[in-house]
């Protein structure tokens, strides 16, 4: 390219300027390195016109064959061939054979502004230098002093064809530094400057922009005659740390080529030339054949598949102008089309990869073609020599196929699979996988199904077992694969498959691990005394939706029944009784256990029957008195101002338990108010970190310690979700507060606090073992509960033995005594504190149904009074029974477990 004169120059300041013109070297140079501390001589001669660095971090041997000048350009050419030189003082064989050229003692200079036109060479490792060292014409210095103007490729942090490294090298150390240009110095060529005023400061240019400066309040600065050295150096993969160094992918030939180098001083600046050859005024440019340089790719290297676009970019030694569209032949057989750059040295063309193309390993220009009218000319109409477009781009892979999921299958396809049972998921791919690692599936459910097999193959299959912690779904769905660190799944080429067609939902293919169990039990009214006439609402929620067949019936603790009302194909069922004259007065309504009749049920959707268990509960502070019909005076309430009416919140259960794993239960509460002009929310607090209210008016989860619902929301239904996954039993207590405010006047009212306990998970109840007359049996231990465990329900299994008149009255003995624990002496009245459920086992062998009635008589009494029952009892009314031998025995006091 022709250069032009700096700023703050004219062409009248130029002294010096080399263009290459010909073909041989003029006689300003030498084709080897040298310097003053080796007064001229070839540094680390092999004898054979050989030099070299003399060390082994540079993977090159200059030859003087490797130096060539054609179309205006000079040629330093490094090949991937050995060559024998010098390295640290012995013999050595290089790797790569390059070429350099020096000024010395022909054109040296002291000061000035020199510029030179460079292509630099692309490839791992290299390292295009221009540099200067003292001339002849600095006496005895020796190397004292070296100029850096361009030590690019192997240093620095950005990309290699993209760094400009700059440094001045003194006897009081080494100043510079390297920049990233963001410009690919490699792709054409590109103006190299220094202003280098002697002893003052050297300014370092990159097409003229200044990228750096070392002044003499840094630094030393050279005020001595300095040759100047071009070197095509390469650095050498036996050195560590360097930004790039010769590995496999380096080219086999990389060339480094300068068009123009030129030198100017200012008259009267004191700056010195040795070698000068410009009258000031005068400076020419020599004839030029333009031809391509260099042959580049975008992307350079990765693998291109069907779609892809890729530019191809042929750079000229000057500036070219086409005519019609010539293109490029590809060794994938697809074409290049020109794209643009007329009237500039460097033309693009570009190449979308279709998917007939061949599969190659190295895609690469073959050929240029200039249909009928195309052509590619300088300015002054000479054809352009287009052999240089030729060229192999080695690591820029053409795969066509881009490999990936193209079906999904289960088997089974259909049914209902429950905890246990393994399911087989098959990817398809549209070529052979290989697979490393383990990959997983993520599914719908909350599971993995795991990579079991098919690598090499276009099948992989995966397995999954359900588990009784996944979620119930109607179809199962694989959402997404899942790839852990070092696992991977690609084809013969090392291309990463597109896992997106793995997503599928198998309709029809049901996973239903749960089995449905009564997971709380709940009354409305919650508390207070209930009169004959008033109806009471008992409703079971279930850990899954359970459809009723039949009227099944609840059993209660006051002789009545409570009778199924609604709630088929919900996860809540409830039940109404009605207080009746006969019922029997007690201080806490309890279920005693569910009653289905013939031809009823309560299952899930897949068919299992429910578990009743958790239906037996007492609900502390549910009065029954049938005796009565005058309500209890409620607690009159603060008054609120006259504007704004105090809420009522009602919960119907302040003690509930839940499941964690992502087990429910429905917290009862409703809010209600007379003035329907006031806003009312609720505000929660309390509640921990792994449970979640969700509303059931618009589907909202909240969670947090701090929480503010509206009265719509509250009164749609509220359920509590726990994902505690922990081995204790964590207590939550809720705080409840309803408040309502006056939109005109501001004014609020707020109802008392109100608490629920969440029991999470269910506690288990303890027994001991002792033994008793000889015989093996499990003690009555008293198990402390809290409101937040439902009752357990007891049962007792009469033995069909034959008792001993002994053995009758030891029972009766044992059951008194244990009910003399909650009798207080001095009042001659049982406690009326709640009682804790007493866990009956197996009693010893007896024959006989009396042992067996007057067992269920003791145990029944005992275990109705310490579930809840608080009236005055005369310990004769239990003497009595006791001896009446019979009757008891019917009555619904306790319910059987399920089991």
């Amino acid at each position: 390219m022709t250069l032009s004169a700096p700023a703050g120059y004219s062409s009248s300041d130029l002294v010096f300027q080399e263009d290459f013109s010909g073909t041989t070297l003029s006689s300003y140079w030498h084709t080897y390195l040298t310097s003053n501390a080796a007064n001229g001589w070839a540094w680390n001669s092999n004898g054979s016109g050989g030099s070299g660095m003399g060390n082994q971090n540079n993977a090159e041997y200059d030859m003087p064959s490797q130096v060539s000048v054609s179309n205006g350009m000079l040629d330093l050419t490094a090949i991937r061939q050995p060559v024998n030189g010098i390295a640290g003082g012995t013999p050595y064989t290089f790797p790569v054979t390059s070429g350099s050229v020096t000024s010395y003692n022909n054109f040296e200079f002291n000061g000035g502004y020199l510029q030179i036109s460079m292509k630099a060479p692309s490839g791992d490792g290299a390292w295009p230098a221009l540099w200067l060292l003292p001339g002849a014409g600095a006496g005895s210095s020796g190397d004292n002093f070296e100029i850096d103007m361009q030590e690019g490729g192997m240093l620095g942090s950005g990309p290699a064809n993209q760094n400009f490294a700059w440094h001045l090298h003194t006897p009081s150390g080494t100043f510079g530094g390297v920049v990233n240009t963001g410009v690919d110095l490699t792709a054409d060529f590109h103006t190299y400057a220094i202003d280098w005023q002697p002893g003052k400061s050297i300014t370092w240019y990159l097409d003229g922009k200044q990228v750096g400066q070392v002044t003499s309040a840094q630094a030393p600065i050279p005020n001595e005659p300095m040759e100047l050295m071009l070197s095509n150096t390469v650095a050498n993969s036996s050195t560590s740390g360097w930004h790039t160094a010769l590995d496999s992918s380096t080219p086999s030939t990389m060339q480094m080529q300068i068009d123009s180098i030129q030198l100017y001083q200012k008259a009267g600046s004191g700056e010195t030339v040795k070698g000068a050859n410009v009258t000031p005024g005068t400076p020419t440019t020599p004839t030029v054949t333009p031809a391509v340089t260099q042959a580049t790719a975008s992307p350079s290297t990765g693998i291109e598949h069907a779609g892809d676009v890729i530019t191809l970019s042929l750079a000229f030694n000057e500036a070219v102008t086409v005519t019609g569209t010539p293109t490029l032949s590809l060794n994938d057989g697809n074409v290049a089309t020109y794209a643009g750059g007329s009237g500039t040295s460097t033309l693009t063309f570009k190449t979308t990869v279709a998917a007939t193309d061949t599969n190659t390993s190295a895609l690469a220009i073959t050929g240029v073609n200039l249909p009928s009218g195309a052509a590619i000319k300088d300015a002054s109409g000479v054809a352009a020599n287009l052999s240089g477009a030729v060229k192999t781009f080695t690591g820029l892979q053409i795969d066509p196929v881009l490999p990936a999921v193209t079906q999904a299958t289960a088997a089974p396809g259909t049914g209902i699979e429950h905890a246990g049972d393994v399911i087989t998921l098959s990817l398809g791919f549209n070529e052979a996988v290989t697979v490393t690692g383990t990959p997983t599936l993520s599914l719908n459910d909350g599971n993995v199904a795991t990579y079991a097999g098919g690598s090499g193959t276009s099948t992989l299959t995966f397995k999954t077992t359900v588990a009784a912690t996944d979620t119930n779904t109607s179809a199962l769905a694989i959402t997404g694969v899942n790839l852990p660190s070092g696992t991977a799944i690609k084809d013969a080429s090392g291309v990463a498959a597109n896992l997106s067609g793995a997503v599928k939902t198998f309709t029809g293919l049901q996973i239903d691990p749960v089995l449905p169990a009564v997971t709380q039990a709940t009354a409305a009214p919650g508390t207070g005394t209930e009169h004959v006439g008033d109806t009471i609402t008992l409703a079971l929620g279930f850990n899954e939706a359970v459809t009723v067949t039949g009227t099944p019936t609840l059993s209660l603790n006051d002789g009545g029944t409570a009778t199924y009302a609604g709630g088929s194909g919900t996860s809540t069922l409830t039940f109404t009784t009605t207080v009746a004259s006969t019922n029997t007065a007690t201080s806490a309504l309890a279920i005693t256990g569910v009653n289905l009749s013939s031809g009823a049920a309560i299952k899930d959707a897949s068919g299992v029957a429910a578990n009743l268990a958790g239906a037996v509960k007492t609900f502390s502070g549910l009065q029954i008195d049938p005796t009565s019909t005058t309500p209890t005076t409620p607690t009159t309430p603060t008054t609120p101002p006259p504007d704004v009416v105090t809420p009522v919140l009602t919960i119907a259960d302040d003690s509930l338990w839940v499941a964690g794993r992502g087990g429910t239960v429905d917290l009862g509460t409703k809010v209600t108010t007379t003035d329907s002009n006031d806003v009312v929310t609720v505000h929660i607090t309390g509640l921990p970190k792994y449970e979640t209210i969700t509303d059931k008016l618009d589907g909202r989860t909240f969670s947090g310690k701090d929480i503010t619902l509206t009265a719509a929301q509250v009164d749609s239904g509220l359920t509590l979700t726990s994902t505690y996954r922990g081995g204790g039993h964590p207590v939550a207590t809720l705080t409840m507060t309803a408040s309502a405010k006056d939109p005109s006047t501001g004014a609020v009212a707020t109802a008392a606090p109100q608490t629920i306990t969440v029991t999470d998970p269910r506690p288990t109840t303890t027994t001991t073992t002792s033994s008793h007359d000889h015989h093996s049996a499990t003690g009555h231990q008293v198990v402390a509960t809290t409101a937040a465990s439902p009752t357990t329900s007891q049962a007792i299994e009469p033995a069909d033995h034959q008792p001993t008149a002994a053995a009758i009255a030891g029972l009766a003995s044992r059951g008194f005594a244990l009910l003399q624990q909650h009798f207080d002496p001095s009042a001659r009245t049982l406690a009326t504190a709640s009682a804790d459920p007493i866990v009956a086992a197996d009693h010893p062998s007896a024959t006989g149904t009396a042992m067996a009635s007057l067992a269920s008589q003791s145990f029944a009494l005992l275990n109705q009074y310490l579930a809840g029952h608080t009236g005055q009892v005369d310990p004769g009314q239990i003497i009595a029974a006791v001896s009446q031998g019979t009757g008891w025995a019917h009555d619904a006091l306790l319910a059987r477990p399920q089991h």
